[in-house]
């Protein structure tokens, strides 16, 4: 090798040295700091808080709200900043000649408001983007449990501009950042908090949430477990990512900072499974009782779920209806009983008071929507003798014609309703509801108001710009078995919807693989999925066994939910006859279904399937299978992510997902009690199919070997070549 070649290899390795230098040093970047005790800084951009694209307020006046919590146990102090990048625009009411903006004529004042302080305000006059500084006292920055979210309201005022005939707006990036001091103080453990610090909407650092069960879980402990989450999804609307885990494994990580639920009954502390929580013996409910207990971790706050067979699931219903209060001890409540909240469905006339709504007032420039849910048993619809008698009220100084009340069903536009003078004073508008738009299971209608008032630069206060739906206003729903007689087709569109054919799901039983904690894990997540369409304070009533301790006795009228593999339910897999699997839990050539490619048996295979029984019996039942742990969890994702659509049949292996539809036998019937074995015989081997895979076995080995000799002679022969160049 010469002097130039030399160099050449010297240049290349320090290039590759410095390449590895700089991806260690990226790696390294992207690492969260150990957070330092004492003093702290943060420095939040708006797009952390929340604000996914840039705020735009047009003149006269706009305001918009920026909501987000603080993580529980900060103490915020000193001086707090507020940069604000935005992009201001003037122009003429008449287009100028030359089409360029107006600046430096009138202007308008921007103001920044926090928890309805006024932190500052600005007067604006020139058109382009700018960079305003605010300061504030940081106490006006609140904790969760202070009293809700932090509200940052951001308030254009161009009314001057308005006076003047001149258009404004002021659009607000979402790279505006504010910034603030802090310290991390001992959180106050008292359960009258609750639902901080688990849960806590909004905040700008959300700290992990585990659910704990033992190892080998009873049938009272899966059943609670079930209702806290569905209790967690109902209290966040399902934002809330809780993996649930078994002890051993919480144990093998319990380094890792994260708050827990621990779901436990009475039993399993008395075994002495638990002693390295520190948990007190003296937490001892009596029979039928629940407890709920807060305790101090090395790395976060627990919350035990706990009692005999009754009192744990009584425990875990108080959670996850949020009828949380400690009396004397903050930190642990006994529970004798909860208490159910009202039925939303089965009543034809209900007025909004019946509903739980009460009265519904829209002021400028507050809340200008309100939405509420209602229930339609499955298997049943709506007659089209459907009215919803609307009683409102108004303020007579709004300019009608840029004001009115629309009212959505289902997120579609229903109804849009004109303003008067003759309409301002207990109005009623009896309106026919668009049956087409309701479905069975959960519904929302949702109202909007659009409140202007007549003069164009007078600010619209809550004075002046208002509307009130009165609570009396009543909904008139009547209801008739499905249009078929029997006959309910149902498909995964209609999933979770199809099942709130109940009150807090107490028609809803889920079924779940024994023995198979990844069976549990995805159970989890369905259950909070079923848990975050529930109305608020909602008590959930789930039940929730084990595939082999189910007496089909008790199923009655209730849809089922299977989750497992399918050997863990041979016999309610009857209900689907066109699906026959092996024993390797891999669907057949038996099968009646069409499918272009089918998965190789070695793959993780995911199964959804669901069928719609009598009206009568507001049947739904609901398969999640897999060949294993991750196609149980394909098959968990693919329901969860609304992209199986309308179809009742669908398999997934990885990217790989194939539709079907299943139309044998599954329209009409009821639902099969389990075979107590499956006498199916296994389909007898292919010959083209074993040759086949005889041939891959050793024909695809010996190509990449001989493909590896070929590749060595050529680079001998290159290398040769270059020497005697």
């Amino acid at each position: 090798m010469n002097q130039e070649d030399t160099m050449k290899y010297t240049y290349l390795n320090k290039f590759i040295g410095f390449i590895l230098f700089f991806t260690i040093l990226c790696g390294m970047a992207g690492v969260q700091p150990v957070r330092a005790q004492g003093v702290q800084t943060a420095d939040l951009a708006f797009s952390d808080l929340g604000v996914v694209a840039p705020v735009t307020l047009s003149g006269p006046f706009t305001e918009s709200e920026i909501r987000f919590n603080l993580p529980p146990g900060w103490k915020v102090e000193g001086i707090a900043s507020i940069e604000v990048d935005l992009m201001a625009y003037f122009s003429s009411l008449v287009a100028t000649e030359t089409g360029t903006t107006v600046s430096g004529l009138v202007g308008g004042d921007f103001s920044l408001l926090i928890n309805g302080i006024l932190a500052g305000t600005t007067t604006l006059q020139e058109s382009g983007q700018q960079t305003i500084q605010f300061e504030f006292d940081a106490g006006l920055l609140k904790t969760p449990s202070e009293g809700g979210a932090n509200i940052l309201l951001l308030r254009w005022d161009g009314s001057i501009s308005c006076q003047s005939n001149l258009l404004s707006s002021v659009t607000v990036s979402p790279i505006s950042r504010i910034r603030f001091e802090y310290m991390e103080e001992p959180i106050n453990l008292s359960l009258n908090d609750f639902p901080v610090p688990f849960v806590v909407e909004g905040a700008i650092q959300a700290v992990p949430l585990v659910l704990v069960l033992p190892d080998e879980p009873t049938l009272a402990e899966l059943n609670a477990a079930m209702i806290v989450s569905a209790g967690i999804g109902q209290l966040t609307g399902n934002g809330a990512q809780v993996d649930v885990i078994p002890y051993t494994e919480y144990r093998s990580t319990a380094s890792q900072s994260r708050n827990v639920i621990l779901v436990a009954s009475s039993e399993t502390l008395q075994s002495g499974a638990f002693t390295s929580e520190g948990l007190s013996n003296q937490i001892d409910p009596v029979e039928t009782e629940g407890v709920l207990h807060l305790f101090q971790m090395e790395n976060g706050i627990g919350l035990l779920v706990s009692g005999d067979d009754l009192g744990i699931v009584k425990a875990a219903q108080a959670m996850s209806a949020n009828q949380v209060l400690a009396a004397g001890d903050e930190r642990t409540m006994y529970i004798n009983s909860v208490n159910a909240q009202p039925a939303s469905i089965g009543l034809e006339d209900m007025t909004l008071q019946d509903m739980g709504v009460g009265e519904l007032v829209f002021t400028q420039p507050d809340a200008i929507r309100h939405s509420y849910d209602f229930y339609v048993p499955a298997g049943n619809q709506v007659r089209a003798d459907a009215t919803f008698d609307l009683i409102v009220s108004h303020s007579q100084q709004l300019d009608y014609l840029r004001s009115g009340l629309q009212m959505r069903v289902n997120g579609f536009p229903a109804v849009s309703l004109r303003l008067t003078d003759n309409t301002s004073n207990e109005a009623l508008f009896k309106l026919i509801l668009p049956t087409n738009l309701i479905h069975a299971g959960r519904n929302v209608i949702e109202f909007e108001a659009a409140l202007s008032v007549r003069d164009l630069c007078t600010p619209a206060s809550a004075e002046v710009a208002w509307l009130r739906i009165s609570s009396n206003s009543l909904m008139h729903l009547p209801l008739e078995s499905a249009v078929g007689g029997s006959k309910m087709p149902v498909t995964f569109e209609s999933f979770p919807d199809s099942f709130y054919s109940g009150t807090g799901l107490n028609n809803v039983t889920m079924l779940v693989a024994p023995g198979e904690f990844a069976a549990i894990q995805s159970a989890s997540k369905l259950a909070g999925v079923l848990g975050s369409s529930l109305p608020q304070n909602s008590l959930i009533q789930m039940s929730t066994f084990f595939a082999d301790a189910l007496d089909p006795a008790v199923i009655g009228d209730k849809s089922l939910l299977l989750i497992g593999k399918p050997s863990d339910f041979k016999g309610y897999l009857n209900n689907f006859p066109s699906l026959v699997f092996d024993e390797k839990n891999i669907l057949t050539q038996q099968s009646i279904i069409e499918l272009v490619n089918r998965p190789e048996a070695n793959a993780d295979i995911g199964y959804l399937a669901v069928r719609g029984f009598s009206a009568a019996s507001s049947q739904i039942m609901l398969a999640v299978l897999g060949n294993t742990a991750e196609g149980i969890n394909q098959a968990v994702e693919l329901l969860i992510s609304n992209k199986a659509g309308k179809q009742n049949f669908v398999i997934t292996a990885g990217e790989n997902e194939q539709v079907g539809w299943l139309d044998q036998g599954i329209a009409t019937g009821e639902v099969l009690a389990p075979a107590a074995e499956d006498t199916t015989e296994a389909e007898p081997a292919n010959p083209i199919q074993t040759f086949k895979a005889g041939l891959y076995a050793w024909a695809v080995p010996a190509l990449a070997v001989l493909l590896a000799v070929a590749l060595l002679f050529l680079y001998i022969e290159v290398r040769q070549s270059i020497r005697k160049g």
